[in-house]
């Protein structure tokens, strides 16, 4: 982006005060008001009106960074979070580091560089009031936006003192609150996007209105792999509005998709409605029973098997033949999509000497680094502004509908143009979770201890494609969490066989946690009545001297009343997981009547280290079960001639009020640094309920989505009380 400098933006403002100003990965800086900034971007602005603003550094997409990071500045700072103003942050890496939302580290990353950033401005705020009194600044005493010297009973607000501070010193080390004296930190706040998102003014990616404006619809390929062979635009001369028809093209410079401009999004959409395309390529036989074959064939295969990082002890083979009683099963989960509430969508407008950019995008300083590369400008002439985003869940890492707009803006220099996406586009043009067959091998001995445990899975590699790695790189996401790596197992291996890259795959929230925990997790439980043991003991047994691991779990087991008596048709399912440094664990209620399956309760705990704001992490966590419910139940994308099959939310299926179950959540504060929340709702739930259906019917559910069974999903319910 390019920055002006501070002064210049600060005399446009009409603004005199203090602003501090982060530029990571270093520990802190401060920059004065008046001094000069050309490449550093402010966290925080005290007017001398008492007006504090603060930048959210991420983007917000639903996680609740938008309240919790600045509120851990303003904890520092010592301010009335209600009073404080949260504005969204540009892409600009130089001055905040690596902008990416993703693996929930949002606030693992942000989190100690926005407490030093308070607590510099307080210090320095002190200081500026205590050198106008003449005293010593250890006299004086920060609080609820004010300085007072309290000898005195002087006080003087932030505003009053912000100009004289922001000439100071920065403090190299300012000194941080002790958690006992935490205000905001640990206590609920109302969220600062809400009101925004209640009265319709939160601006996403299709809601920016500039003079001018054009938008764009496009024609997209009904096969994989397809490109255009030809498009005959002359349909369209009837047709009012249109502005340019345009082909664009995709990573490999063949034309992938045809875009139609014109005055307002309907005028667009009519026009590709009626544009001629013809496409060629794509394979029109690829089917899902195709591609699940090859799938199950390579676990077989021993020659293509890699060997990962993630459970590698003992002597698996050996103790496969030793063991007394053993399981040979196998699981699969599908290829899932996205499905954000907001269809891709983006503006763009470039100019000969500038270019300005409104993105929902997980990683806004790469996509101001393409936009730089698209247009030929130079870096500090491209603004990438973030704007409020629909949904991400990974889907908005990706790079394509950027491009897209991008292609079109520079075709289009200087008209100000906005792409927008059908639902349908959406739901068939997908990166997509991976589907994965996996073979699971487990045995125990004849005291009903589990001796060895042995998984292979097949599934597309998401780093490769990327060129995230060096080519060959194992991708640790193929078997992250496969075998349960939070366990103890004597002898245990985890294998990776890569399936071809059929569809294009990419980060789905939690990632290869999403289905390797149904797998492992689920395998666990058939070891756990295989030995004729209870599910949760066993798990207890496989944790044993891991406190932290063991609070979780029992906590989990103690909500539910684990072990109660339960009417007939009804089960309990437990499943526990270790990701994104937070450790977290389930249970589901449910029944099987008339083969009508119905969810009635999830219990579900999570230690995310410290806890920022209860609330925000308890809504992370259902968020994450209603996500990881819907792919359990419903979610499932199939490949048919070709092509995607699901084209909307009619067959490409979620939870509704009518089928969603009751939430129970505990939050176990493990630690004084933030872990991750918002990924972590999400892999203990299809195991969960797979493993409560067991429970209830005797019926092993191994390949979701689970209303595959023949099971009809019902209305939640009321769950059984706890005795």
């Amino acid at each position: 982006m390019h920055s002006p400098s501070r002064r210049s933006v600060l005399k446009t403002a009409g603004f005199a005060g203090l602003v501090i100003a982060l530029p990571m990965p270093l520990p802190h800086v401060v920059q004065a008001a008046e001094a000069e900034a050309s490449s550093v971007t402010a966290y925080l602005r005290i007017g001398a009106d008492d007006s504090i603003s603060v930048v959210c550094p991420n983007a917000e997409l639903g996680q609740g960074i938008f309240t919790t990071l600045p509120k851990v500045l303003c904890e520092e700072l010592e301010v009335d979070f209600d009073k404080v103003a949260v504005t969204l942050a540009y892409g600009d890496e130089k001055a905040f580091g690596r902008q990416v939302v993703g693996g929930s580290t949002s606030t693992i990353s942000f989190y100690a560089n926005m407490r030093k950033a308070g607590a510099a401005a307080r210090e320095m705020l002190v200081a500026a009031a205590a050198a106008r009194w003449k005293v010593p600044a250890e006299q004086c005493r920060a609080t609820a936006g004010r300085v007072t010297h309290e000898a005195s009973g002087r006080a003087l607000t932030y505003g009053q003192v912000a100009l004289a501070a922001s000439k100071l010193p920065v403090p190299k080390e300012p000194k941080l609150k002790v958690p006992a004296d935490f205000t905001l930190i640990g206590k609920s706040a109302l969220r600062k996007d809400t009101p925004q998102k209640v009265d319709g003014s939160a601006q996403y990616g299709a809601d920016i209105v500039l003079p001018g404006l054009v938008t764009a619809a496009l024609a997209m390929a009904p096969r994989i792999g397809a490109t255009v062979k030809s498009f005959d635009e002359t349909s369209l001369k009837s047709l009012s509005g249109i502005v340019k028809v345009l082909p664009l093209a995709g990573p490999d410079k063949t034309i992938t998709a045809v875009a139609v401009v014109a005055d307002t999004y309907w005028q667009a959409k009519r026009g590709v409605d009626a544009l001629q395309v013809e496409w060629t390529g794509g394979d029109a036989t690829l089917t899902s029973a195709k591609i699940a074959a090859a799938m199950r064939a390579s676990l077989d295969d021993d020659s293509k098997a890699r060997v990962g990082k993630e459970g590698n002890e003992g002597d698996v083979p050996a103790a496969l033949k030793a063991s007394v009683k053993s399981i040979d099963v196998t699981y699969e989960a599908p290829y899932l999509a996205h499905a954000c509430m907001e269809p891709m969508a983006m503006t763009a407008l470039i100019k000969d000497d500038s270019a300005m950019i409104w993105a929902p995008t997980q990683q806004p300083g790469a996509l101001r680094k393409l936009a730089a590369e698209m247009s030929g400008l130079p870096l500090e002439k491209v603004t990438a502004q973030t704007t409020f985003l629909g949904g991400g869940f990974g889907r908005k890492w990706e790079m394509d509908y950027q491009t897209q707009t991008l292609q079109i803006a520079v075709a289009l220099k200087g008209w100000p143009v906005r792409l927008v996406w059908t639902r349908e586009q959406d739901i068939q043009n997908d990166f997509y979770r991976p589907a994965a067959i996996a073979r699971i091998r487990a045995g125990i001995d004849d005291k009903g201890n589990v001796t060895v445990m042995h998984a292979r899975s097949a599934v597309q590699s998401i780093i490769a494609p990327k060129k995230m790695a060096p080519p060959g790189t194992f991708d640790a996401t193929a078997t992250e969490g496969l075998v349960g790596a939070k366990y103890a197992f004597p002898n245990v291996r985890s294998e990776w066989v890569e399936a071809p890259a059929l569809l294009p795959v990419g980060f789905w929230r939690s990632v290869g946690l999403s289905q390797n925990l149904f797998i492992s997790e689920s395998a666990i439980d058939e070891v756990a009545h295989l030995a004729g043991r209870d599910p949760y003991q066993l798990r207890r047994d496989l944790l044993k001297g891991k406190d932290r691991e063991l609070k979780v779990l029992d906590a989990v087991a103690k909500m539910s009343g684990w072990g109660r008596k339960l009417p007939q048709g009804h089960g309990l399912g437990i499943a526990f997981g270790v990701g994104f440094r937070s450790t977290y664990a389930q249970v589901a209620e449910v029944s099987v009547l008339n083969n009508e399956l119905r969810v009635h309760k999830v219990w579900a705990t999570l230690d995310p280290g410290i806890v920022i704001d209860p609330a925000g992490a308890v809504a992370q966590i259902e968020s994450g079960i209603v996500y990881g419910l819907s792919a359990a139940l419903f979610g499932e994308i199939t490949i048919e001639k070709g092509g995607i099959a699901q084209t909307n939310f009619n067959d490409y299926g979620m939870v509704t009020l009518r089928t969603m179950p009751d939430i129970e959540c505990e939050l176990i504060q493990g630690g004084d640094t933030p872990t991750g929340v918002g990924e972590a709702g999400v892999p203990a739930i299809a195991p969960a309920i797979a493993n409560a259906i067991f429970a209830a019917t005797g019926q092993r559910l191994r390949k979701l989505p689970l209303h595959l069974s023949g099971m009809m999903v019902a209305e939640g319910g009321s769950p059984t009380p706890l005795s």
